[in-house]
């Protein structure tokens, strides 16, 4: 779902485009979560909860860039499956 309404394909465009945006920030030397708020907001109008995971693995980012992205990516991955379910099942 998208802002409480069942995914249009467009809604997949846009995640699609957001997160093609949002992956290389992340690999910044100097990365700050700051640069990415408007990003997550977006995630969060997809789902609230694997934005609030992606959020949580931003703050060990530093710790294991390399891993972090990955599980991230892996997130953002699962979400635009669900958006693709929920266009084909309601478009």
């Amino acid at each position: 779902m998208y802002q409480g309404r069942h995914c249009t394909y467009s809604d997949y465009q846009l995640l699609e485009n957001v997160s093609k945006e949002f992956l290389p920030i992340l690999n910044r030397d100097k990365f700050d979560i700051n640069e990415v708020e408007n990003y997550l907001d977006t995630l969060s109008d997809f789902d609230f909860e694997i934005s609030s995971k992606i959020r949580m693995h931003l703050e060990k980012i530093s710790i294991d860039r390399g891993g972090t992205i990955a599980k991230i990516t892996h997130l953002i991955e699962e979400l635009k499956n669900n958006v693709l379910v929920d266009v084909r099942e309601h478009n």
